[in-house]
């Protein structure tokens, strides 16, 4: 039983470490029963680890492709696969032309066997400790509790009880003492290939005083609520409650038998009550901002709750699949009746399938493209060649940041690398008094040129690499640099319509081949303006309709800016029509290209395929799929019920992104079973076969580090106009966080919250790839615009996430980053 003890301790023994325990090298293999190949190499050097989950008593196999010298880290599906474990993984020892390794079943594929040749360094101890480390992660799962406080009448029925006769087998061969495992300690390497630094003695005052200024919050109980809300109980589920550690970053149990109750208090308004026999934990609105994740595989829900200015996520674990079923039905009744403001028995049963499909973590989508096998490598040639051009210029345009003067009227903004934090901070502590004065002055100036205007709008250019961003009633023009770096150009400094009327633009939008802008002020909804690059200013009005009012515009294709097209898409709230200046007088709509509803639809954007194909939002929450204008949607995808503020839609038509404020839904428009490979576009769905919708949002747990509620920009696909290559990357943003997800992981695993993150120091207001890559970011702030490299940006850490104080960052740049 000591054994067992100290198999923990080596294997668990770093709460910070999602990664416990590692076969460091190996080639991993498939094999497919009906494959006529038979057995297919996936990845010929590879390491197998165990991972912890953001749930209890959860851990996942990981096989990760090992990187070759040189080659940079890529964000492809086919560098890392997770096997969830359990009993039904048929984990068991195994051999293959003499050497030895593992196999287990894939429980997402029927038929299929993986296997894990360890190479011939990793020695027998080695292997049976990580066999009893699977065999642990398996125990717990089944037993919900940790393995280190079993006895050995409890390890026997673990045995006992065994699903799998190989695991039985398995875990009554595995004998370990203490000594062997110190011997497996030793082959083990606990971090990651690359060799480390010798360390230099550290001060602990020096490191407390290196480390975060922000205090972590403690794992502590909110508030018990005063009273728990009265009503009609729709559902009841028995459970454990955890609640997240900020400390620790995992789950605590809080109680081990807690029941939460739907409670339907008025029209459309429900609540969820948690409860135990001794305590009360929450009684909360259920809304949007609880950001509520279900997980079917295991059996949870997760969400967060917000008191007092504090974010805490808290985790409900089902007491079996019957009461997680009726959870997950009824919280979904719950969050569409609220949202729709009508009764969940109104939508079909189709409808029904695809709303609760929508809110589970783990929903299946169709196979991505085959086009996008060798894209990884491409993209990690990319980065390389991005990251040199950047080193090369980085000086140049240094120097030019600091020699020429910046107009009133534009902040610009270059990001430092991590790499200089410690050299930027020497830097600006051995400053003398007069140069500290100095830039305070032009702080202070700075201030007072800012007024109440701060960046609002931004439109990516493909023609002379130039970038717009909207400050009140000006225009700043960025120049986009070889080195994927930005600089300020120059600024139109006051927008006027043609009749002398300044205004801010609410709306902001690149045409005919990046000569002019289309801008419409939110005061006069029926009017658009043109703006000639050239010669920075309004030179024509469009009115649109005297009665119908323009709520958005898009081109009319998707890269409908790089040509010389005149027209363009207008939505109004329950219309969708071309708008054809060249008509002239107070209508400029095309009478054979409109649609327009006879009830309220509540339209508020739009984006189109490049083949004119267009894809538009509601605020109902409801996503229309028109082939071409002036005919009525070929597909309408029912609401989930919170507004659509923004939507994508690739080249292809393919794949459709619509923003909502907590999360993105991201849909797969092609019809399944289709031999002439039709999309939603060109052919309705069938009313049994609507598209799998998958949810990408930031999880519950690492929003208690964020602090605050979610709310998303409008996100983007990464544009790619030459055709060789399909979208890949989705960005969008939250308070100061940039975030990206890549489209080929979230299709191939199914997973919505694999994402990559970067803090800013303030609000992110508007982001963008740079046009026809997806290497760099335009990231605009209320008084920034800079540019950030997709390869700063990190998976989610504690430290990554966690607010910093405004003040804490050095201002050398406070005179060139002057705000316009």
């Amino acid at each position: 039983m000591h054994a067992l003890r100290s198999l923990g301790k080596l294997v668990w023994g770093d709460k910070q470490s999602p990664e416990m325990f590692k076969l460091p090298s190996g080639v991993l293999y498939e094999e497919r029963a009906a494959a006529k190949s038979g057995r297919k190499c996936i990845y010929k050097d590879s390491e197998l680890c165990i991972r912890k989950t953001s749930t209890p008593f959860q851990y996942q196999l990981v096989a990760v492709r090992a990187l070759e010298e040189g080659e940079e880290l890529s964000d492809s599906l086919d560098d890392e696969r997770s096997f969830l474990i359990g009993t039904e993984l048929k984990f068991a020892p195994t051999t293959f032309e003499g050497a030895h390794g593992f196999k287990w079943k894939d429980a997402g594929e029927e038929n299929v066997q993986v296997e894990f040749i360890a190479d011939e360094g990793t020695n027998k101890a080695t292997r049976e400790t990580f066999a009893m480390a699977v065999a642990r992660c398996a125990w717990e799962r089944k037993n919900r509790r940790a393995y280190t406080d079993a006895d050995e009448a409890e390890v026997k029925q673990l045995m006992d009880q065994a699903e799998d006769e190989e695991l039985e087998r398995l875990l009554d061969s595995v004998k370990l003492d203490d000594a062997e495992l110190e011997a497996a300690a030793a082959d083990v390497p606990v971090s990651p290939s690359k060799p480390s630094k010798p360390s230099k003695p550290v001060d602990p005052e020096a490191a407390a005083a290196a480390a975060s200024p922000v205090t972590l919050p403690r794992c502590e109980l909110p508030p018990e609520p005063v009273e728990m809300a009265d009503g009609e109980i729709i559902v009841s589920t028995l459970g454990e409650l955890y609640l997240f550690d900020a400390q620790t970053c995992e789950f605590v149990q809080v109680s081990s038998e807690v029941a939460l109750t739907v409670v339907q208090t008025g029209k459309f308004e429900y609540y969820i009550n948690v409860a135990a026999n001794d305590r009360s934990f929450v009684s909360q609105l259920i809304d949007p901002e609880m950001n509520a994740v279900f997980n079917h595989d295991h059996g949870s829900l997760i969400w967060n709750y917000f008191d007092a200015g504090r974010a805490y996520s808290f985790s409900l674990v089902a007491v079996d699949e019957k009461h997680y079923e009726a959870l997950h039905q009824g919280m979904t009744r719950a969050a569409y009746e609220t949202l729709n403001q009508e009764p969940w028995a109104k939508a079909t049963v189709s409808s029904q399938d695809y709303i609760l499909d929508a809110y589970e973590e783990d929903v299946e989508m169709l196979p991505e493209p085959s086009t996008w096998e060798s894209e990884g490598e491409e993209e990690a040639s990319e980065e390389a060649s991005s990251e040199e051009s950047s080193s090369e210029d980085e000086d140049e345009i240094d120097q030019i940041f600091r020699s020429a003067p910046v107009p009133t009227g534009v902040k610009t903004g270059k990001e430092e690398v991590d790499s200089s934090e410690d050299e930027t901070e020497e830097e600006s502590e051995e400053e003398t008094d007069e140069e500290s004065e100095a830039e305070s002055e032009a702080e202070s100036n700075a201030e007072q040129a800012v007024g109440s205007d701060e960046n609002s709008k931004l439109a990516v250019g493909y023609k002379h690499g130039r970038s717009f961003v909207v400050r009140g009633s000006r225009i700043g023009v960025f120049k986009h640099t070889d080195g994927d770096d930005i600089v300020f150009d120059t600024t139109i400094n006051r927008v006027d319509d043609t009749r002398g009327r300044e205004f801010t633009p609410s709306t902001m939008m690149l045409h005919e081949q990046d000569s002019a802008l289309v801008l419409q002020d939110s005061q006069r909804p029926n009017e658009l303006y043109k703006m000639d690059l050239e010669y920075g200013k309004v030179v024509e009005e469009w009115r649109v309709h005297e009665d119908i009012p323009t709520v958005a515009v898009a081109p009319n294709t998707k890269y409908g800016q790089m040509t010389g097209d005149k027209t363009l898409v207008g939505l109004s709230h329950n219309m969708l029509y071309r708008i054809d200046p060249r008509l002239g007088g107070d209508n400029l709509i095309v009478q054979n290209e409109q649609q327009m509803y006879a009830t309220k639809s509540h339209f508020t954007t739009a984006a189109a395929t490049e083949s004119g194909a267009v894809a538009v939002g509601s605020a109902k929450g409801e996503i229309r799929l028109f082939d071409r204008l002036g005919v009525r949607a070929k597909t309408v995808l029912p609401a989930l019920g919170e507004p659509i503020l923004g939507i994508d839609v690739t080249s292809d038509g393919r794949y459709v992104v619509a923003t909502c404020k907590t999360y993105l839904l991201l849909i797969d428009t092609k019809l399944p079973d289709d031999p002439a490979n039709r999309t939603g576009f060109q052919k309705p769905f069938p009313q049994a076969k609507k598209p799998a919708p998958k949810r990408l949002q930031l999880k519950p747990e690492h929003v208690v580090y964020m602090g605050a509620p979610i709310s998303f920009t409008p996100a983007k696909f990464n544009q790619a106009p030459d055709g060789n290559s399909a979208e890949k990357t989705i960005v969008t943003s939250t308070g100061p966080f940039v975030v990206t997800w890549n489209l080929r992981r979230v299709l191939g695993t199914g997973r919505g919250d694999a994402y990559h993150i970067k803090q800013y120091q303030d609000v992110v207001v508007a982001d963008n790839f740079r046009f026809g890559q997806d290497r760099s970011i335009v990231v605009t702030l209320p008084n920034d615009v800079q540019s950030v490299k997709r390869s700063q940006l990190a998976k989610p850490t504690r430290e990554s996430l966690m607010i910093r104080p405004s003040g804490s960052q050095a201002h050398r740049d406070s005179i060139v980053n002057a705000p316009y």
